[in-house]
Formats: C-alpha cells, sequence, structure tokens
C-alpha cells in the first residue's frame, strides 16, 4: 500500500495563533503554559499519595481499559507510584469522529513510549473519553466520502430525554443499526471492510453507551498498540473526583478568580482567550435529569444554571456525596480532575486545546497541582493517490485546495492558454496602450477638446480585448473540464465543505479502504515527527526546564 496513500504533515494551528506559536517554540507563548505552583517536580510527575491527598482517595485499576495484558500489569505499576500517564482524550464521538482524534492517541502512543525510554520508569499512554459532555451536535455527527464521491453526512440522534444532558449516561437504542446500515452502505467497499463492520458493529450496539461504545471501538482500531482509556462518566470515576467538585464549590470565588488570572495573561500577550469566565460561576456543572448546566455560587447560596432558582449550597454538597454521578467539570476544570486522579507526564492537545490551557495555570496551583508538560498532536493530510496524482500534475500542495480548488483552478484556465495565443494577447495589450498613449499625447497638443472621446475609445478598446480574453478562457475551460473535475474532487477529499480533513473526514473511510496499513503508515509518519517535532532539540520534553 506504499504507493496508495501519502501521508503529509499539516501545519499546527492557524498561523500565527497561540497553539501554533506554542508548537512553534515561541518561548513567551511556552511561559504562558508554565506551572505557577512551587509544589511540582522537575520531572513533571505526581507522587500518588499527593495526588491521592488531593483527591482524598486512589482509583481502582479496574476501572481503566487496558489493550493488553502487559498494559494492565504496567497500569497497576503506575497507578502504584512507580510510573505515569500520557494523556490526551476527546468527547465519544460517533465511529471516532474526526481524523484528528485518532491522531492524538497516536500521538499520545509515540510520546509515551519515548518518555519511558527517557525517564526509565513505566509511561502509558491514557485515552481520555469525555463522556461527561453534553454537545450532542460533535458527539452525534461524523462524515465520510461515499461510493458516488461525494461527502456524506450522518448523525446519530440523542435518546429521547437525553438532549442537553451529559452523553456519558445515555444508551444507545435501536436506531444505532439503522444509521450503521447506512453508513456500511456508503463506505466503499474493500477486503477490509467486514472487520471493521465487526468492530465497529460491535462497538456500536442498542444497549451500550456512547462512552464504551467509542472506548472499545478506539482499542480495537489501535489492536497491537499499548493503550489504556477511562470512560470519564464512569460512577467510580465520578466518586473519586467528588472531593475536587466540593472544594470547587466551596471555593468557587477563589477557583474563578484563578482562571481570570490565566485569562489576562492570555490577553495581555496578544491572544484571544478561549474560555469565556462568566461571572459568579463555579466550574462544576450538575445534571438535574432535564439539563446539564454550571452551577453558579454566590456565598452560601448555588444555583443551577444562572436564572435557576436559588437554593443552599450545603444541601447540594450533600447531594454530592449521595450523588456524585450527577456531577461534573467545565471544560477548564477537566485537566485539572485528570491530574488530580492520575500521574500526568505530559498531555497532547490540539491547537485550540492548547489556546484555553494557557488560561489554566493558576487553576492548577489553586488545586496544588503542576501543569502536565503540553505536547501538540500530529496533523496531517491523507493524499489518496488519485489525489496525489492530481497534486503533481500541477506541482500544488494540499493547502493550494483550501478554497475548494478555486484559485487552483483559476491559475490553471490561465496557464492552459497556448503560448501563442497568451503571447499574442499580452502583445496586443501593450501594443494597444502604447498607441493610446500616442494618440493622447497628440489630441493634448493639437485637438484638447477631443481628450475625453479619446479615452472612451481607449475603455471600448480594452473591452473588446478583456471580452476577447474571456472567449479564449472559456474555450480553455471547455477543454480543461475533466482537470478542473478533478481538482474539485481533490479538494472535496482535503477540503470537505472547505474544511480541513482531519476536522471532518471519519478514519472509518481510509480503514476501510486501506486496512491496518494505513494505520502502519500513520505509526511511521508520527513516529519521525515525534521524534523531529516533539521530543527535538527546544521541546524540553523530558527535560527540566520547558521553556528550553
Amino acid at each position: 500500500m506504499s504507493g496508495g496513500l501519502r501521508i503529509v504533515r499539516r501545519p499546527f494551528g492557524s498561523e500565527g495563533s497561540l497553539g501554533a506559536r506554542y508548537a512553534a517554540g515561541d518561548k513567551a507563548v511556552i511561559a504562558l503554559l508554565a506551572s505557577t505552583t512551587p509544589h511540582g517536580v522537575a520531572s513533571g510527575l505526581v507522587a500518588p499519595e499527593a495526588a491521592e491527598r488531593r483527591c482524598d482517595r486512589r482509583i481502582d485499576p479496574e476501572v481503566f481499559h487496558t489493550s493488553s495484558r502487559e498494559a494492565a500489569r504496567k497500569l497497576k505499576t503506575v497507578l502504584s507510584g512507580d510510573g505515569a500517564f500520557v494523556t490526551t482524550g476527546h468527547q465519544p464521538c460517533l465511529l471516532l469522529g474526526p481524523l484528528y482524534v485518532l491522531y492524538k492517541a497516536l500521538t499520545a502512543i509515540e510520546v509515551a513510549a519515548r518518555l519511558e525510554s527517557r525517564l526509565g520508569i513505566p509511561v502509558l499512554p491514557l485515552f481520555w473519553v469525555a463522556s461527561d459532555d453534553h454537545d450532542w451536535d460533535e458527539v452525534g455527527r461524523t462524515c465520510l466520502i461515499d461510493t458516488t464521491n461525494a461527502l456524506r453526512r450522518f448523525r446519530l440522534e440523542p435518546p429521547p430525554g437525553r438532549a442537553g444532558r451529559s452523553v456519558g449516561e445515555s444508551v444507545l437504542d435501536e436506531p444505532i443499526r439503522y444509521l450503521m446500515s447506512d453508513i456500511w452502505q456508503a463506505v466503499p467497499q474493500s477486503e477490509f471492510i467486514t472487520d471493521y463492520m465487526k468492530l465497529f458493529e460491535d462497538a456500536y450496539r442498542p444497549g451500550r453507551s456512547i462512552g464504551e461504545a467509542f472506548g472499545i471501538a478506539l482499542e480495537g482500531t489501535l489492536q497491537g498498540r499499548e493503550l489504556v482509556w477511562l470512560d470519564a462518566a464512569e460512577a467510580r470515576v465520578k466518586a473519586a473526583l467528588a472531593p475536587m467538585y466540593r472544594r470547587a464549590l466551596l471555593e468557587a470565588a477563589e477557583a474563578e478568580s484563578a482562571v481570570v488570572a490565566g485569562t489576562e495573561r492570555v490577553r495581555s500577550a496578544g491572544f484571544e482567550a478561549q474560555l469565556a469566565v462568566p461571572a459568579g460561576a463555579s466550574n462544576v456543572f450538575y445534571d438535574d435529569g432535564t439539563a446539564r448546566q454550571r452551577v453558579y455560587v454566590e456565598g452560601r447560596s448555588a444555583r443551577i444554571g444562572r436564572s435557576g432558582p436559588e437554593r443552599p449550597l450545603d444541601d447540594l454538597i450533600a447531594e454530592l456525596d449521595e450523588r456524585p454521578e450527577a456531577f461534573g467539570p467545565s471544560a477548564a476544570l477537566r485537566p485539572v480532575a485528570e491530574s488530580c486522579l492520575l500521574s500526568v507526564a505530559a498531555t497532547v492537545l490540539g491547537p485550540s486545546e492548547i489556546g484555553y490551557w494557557a488560561q489554566l495555570p493558576d487553576l492548577f496551583a489553586w488545586a496544588g497541582l503542576e501543569v502536565p508538560r503540553v505536547v501538540p498532536r500530529t496533523g496531517w493530510s491523507v493524499v489518496e493517490a488519485k489525489v496525489a496524482k492530481v497534486l503533481d500534475s500541477l506541482a500544488a500542495r494540499p493547502e493550494d485546495l483550501s478554497d475548494g480548488g478555486v484559485a487552483l483552478a483559476g491559475l490553471t484556465v490561465r496557464a492552459g492558454r497556448p503560448d501563442s495565443v497568451a503571447r499574442t494577447l499580452a502583445d496586443l495589450q501593450m501594443t494597444q496602450e502604447e498607441a493610446f498613449d500616442s494618440v493622447a499625447l497628440a489630441l493634448a497638443e493639437e485637438i484638447p477638446g477631443i481628450r475625453a472621446t479619446a479615452e472612451k475609445a481607449r475603455a471600448g478598446a480594452r473591452k473588446a480585448v478583456r471580452q476577447l480574453e474571456r472567449a479564449v478562457d472559456g474555450s480553455v475551460r471547455e477543454r480543461q473540464s475533466v482537470l478542473r473535475g478533478q481538482i474539485e474532487k481533490a479538494a472535496l477529499h482535503l477540503f470537505p465543505d472547505g474544511v480541513a480533513q482531519e476536522r471532518v473526514m471519519s478514519p472509518i473511510y481510509y480503514l476501510a479502504r486501506y486496512g491496518t496499513e494505513f494505520l502502519d503508515q500513520l505509526d511511521r509518519e508520527v513516529r519521525g515527527e515525534v521524534e523531529e517535532y516533539v521530543a527535538g532539540p527546544g521541546r524540553g520534553l523530558g527535560s527540566a526546564d520547558p521553556a528550553t
């Protein structure tokens, strides 16, 4: 398959963004994510006894899902305090979500292996399945290119009564079978499709929670690679984090101030804040059985939602002790909760995530935790042979199709004029202008009263030449209609809906077409990128100073 796919590195984040500058090694931006707590250690690891003091309990190894017996054995060692995790995560999406979710997991796997070698201790990659989220619009959709070479969108509707509520407790029902059937009919057929149909239909089946389905599909897809995953909606995870949620409610004002301080530093550095900081808001959400809403705290009173009825904060704390599964973290508190529960050496993030993590060092310090070392995920354009052929014929890069191929198609049309015609048209324009310049000069000296008429004639001549050029280009476009169609199709594969492929396309399209060799090729690319881009000089991975 080596000739079937080309994996091309994508720029990390938009040019000039906080994430892009962090990945480029900008020391001022790296400093925004540095720990402000004096409690951390140089390696970035947190001893389990320290984590226990912060969360009041350790988490049972049985809560984790492991890819192998060796990973399970290593997990016990890490949880006992003799190792660490490299974490990454995402909401539990349909069919693993967009491609970049897979890239995050593969990056974490490679970074963990690299850190284990450097630190000389067990290091496990862990995927945090953020199933306490309630963003059904992101969780329930996926896209792929179908057998007719068209972009198909698939959507999983929330089960009855679950819209606006945490996805983690939602159980897939019978409609998932029909949705999976529609997806398989749309996927291009290949020798690999049967195995993936079995894997994904077993994972996403009625009776499973969405978080569990996602985790099983991820583990099965990455078979043979060391991975641990944790479902954030699991009752024992919720119970283990209850002490942190209690403190986040009792000290809501202090936690809010911590996020505000980090936000101001980000803004002072010239960047927009990714996370909003609502006044009076805690960093805890509550699912009351109808919706998942943020808790607002004022003194010893609390409200569920900004406009909810006021209730004693102590009553809410008592409910937290009795029913921790109803509570969950905000986007700001989730990274802190992760480090509270686990010994995190490094975390793999996308560009937007790095943007909002830059607002969080003071919140980590509030919790008595060190900010883990932040590692940018890798990102790729997957270029199939038919797309590569188009790019090569035009000496173009994948990014040249980010506008849907419009500019490239225009350049192709202009470049497609026969040389003799192009030269003649250019000569005509130059000769015409020179002639009218001479007429204008003569008239200015002898008959100045008709200069306006002469300029009108010049404009008419220019218009006639433009009409001639349009006629020529129209003829060229007809001759090049096949090439323009190829450009448009290539753009659809690389930038569906005008958005980078990695943010839209489901990995199932490439898995079904190319099988495990797709992942093997990604492994090789990620390995090289982690070596040169993440773990190379200046990145600080495994070193004492993250800013060096």
